[in-house]
């Protein structure tokens, strides 16, 4: 009797167990779909009863295929041993394309143990951050189960990215058919000036014609050498130059340099992307200030010694209508204390009106000593950068001439009381010891 009581208990507790629902394994390392790469989505069979399987149900991504029309990645890269690096692209069409080739891979067999690294891995990134990684070695599916051999896909091994092939320019890399349509019609549609701006300061523009094609050229010879992989390791993310191009329709175009390597954003839920090129080396060292703005100095207030000083005086002071002061920008390096500093108000126009009020000589000498750079920003996106170098003025590159020594030394007591006056960390962004 009690033997057959104990059978009964184990046949009902079985029966229970199948009537709860969707089985859930307890094993570990069982990964589920949801990991979204290709060797934690899938549970793979013995060798002996292995069943040729289209490629999304063997590494069960098939929500993934269900969804990628309408949720489709924002971006897929490859990286591969040869490269080291990760290169993306952003179109939908090249993306979408990717997909499908996917979807005409098969997995139908097994080959071999998987190498501990290496092959060519294809990375989706979803709009969430999530991913989905698959990775081939020799043509087969790698996972830490195996290689497998596949067939199909080749859609995507025939892809093309930045750095890895393909006729890439800088103009591509945006993946916009603004900066597209802003290459292939600069002919006709010129812009009427080139600007540059340093870490957010002023801008300095030019509208020589000839400056503005050379930039333009520059940019449009370059050719993509590879992506920065560790950008906050080997770039500094602190220095930026933007070149910006100012269209007859008073848009802009605008090309940012952090560091050596050109920054793109083409994708805002992906992030900046760093690209090392090949042949912009001349860029920071093109002269964008017009020559009609620099006429002989005969001596007295730097106000006087170029046009877009005088400007920035005059605006300072209230004597320009419909221009006014933005900001100004003040980069650093005095005995050995160097840092940043941004003004703003009533006290970015006191600035200027000392540092335009300093009289120098007209006779030119050897720029020696501390550096000051000072960037001033005005309402109509124009400027003057204003360069230091010990006790002399830039008038042009390769121009300086001597300043009032007593001026320059307040000069500098101001930017240090600004720098060290905790009441106006409003307007002081920064300040380091280097």
């Amino acid at each position: 009797m009690r033997r057959t009581l104990a059978a009964l208990m184990a046949l009902a507790l079985c029966l229970s167990l199948t009537a709860c629902g969707h089985f859930v394994s307890l094993m570990p390392g069982d990964a589920s779909a949801a990991d979204r790469t290709g060797d934690a989505a899938r549970t793979p069979e013995p060798e002996d009863v292995f069943r040729e399987q289209d490629l999304f149900t063997f590494l069960r991504w098939s929500d993934f295929a269900a969804n990628y029309y309408d949720d489709t990645p924002v971006a897929l890269s490859i990286r591969t041993d040869e490269g080291g690096f990760a290169s993306p692209v952003f179109d939908r069409i090249s993306i979408i394309a990717a997909c499908d080739a996917l979807r005409t891979m098969t997995v139908t067999g097994r080959a071999g143990e998987a190498p501990a690294a290496g092959g060519t891995t294809y990375t989706f990134t979803m709009d969430n951050g999530s991913m989905y990684v698959i990775t081939f070695v020799n043509g087969c599916l790698s996972l830490s189960t195996g290689l497998y051999t596949v067939t199909g896909g080749d859609g995507l091994f025939g892809m093309a990215f930045p750095g890895y092939g393909g006729d890439f320019d800088v103009f591509d890399l945006y993946f916009s058919d603004t900066v597209r349509a802003f290459a292939d019609n600069f002919d006709v549609n010129t812009p009427v000036s080139i600007g540059r701006r340093s870490n957010g300061g002023a801008t300095l523009a030019s509208r020589d014609p000839a400056v503005v094609r050379h930039v333009f050229d520059l940019l449009a010879n370059a050719s993509v050498v590879r992506v920065e992989d560790s950008p906050d390791q080997n770039i500094d993310l602190t220095q930026t130059t933007d070149y910006i191009f100012t269209m007859p329709d008073e848009s802009y175009v605008t090309f940012t340099f952090t560091g050596p390597c050109l920054a793109v954003t083409a994708s805002a839920d992906y992030g900046p992307v760093y690209y090392w090129l090949d042949g912009v080396d001349e860029l920071p060292s093109v002269t964008i200030l017009p020559e009609s703005t620099v006429p002989t100095f005969s001596g007295g207030a730097i106000a006087g010694m170029r046009e877009d000083i005088g400007q920035a005086q005059a605006a300072a002071n209230g004597q320009l209508e419909g221009i006014t002061v933005l900001g100004v920008y003040v980069d650093y390096n005095i005995q050995g204390q160097h840092g940043y500093l941004t003004l703003d108000g009533d006290t970015a126009n006191a600035f200027i009106q000392q540092v335009t009020s300093i009289n120098a000589a007209a006779e030119t000498t050897a720029p020696i000593g501390d550096d000051i750079t000072v960037f001033v920003t005005l309402s109509d996106q124009s400027g003057p950068i204003i360069v230091f170098t010990g006790d002399t003025v830039q008038q042009m590159v390769g121009t300086n001439h001597a300043c009032d020594v007593n001026a320059m030394a307040n000069l500098r007591t101001t930017i240090m009381t600004l720098a060290q006056d905790e009441r106006n960390i409003g307007q002081v962004i920064g300040s380091s010891t280097g």
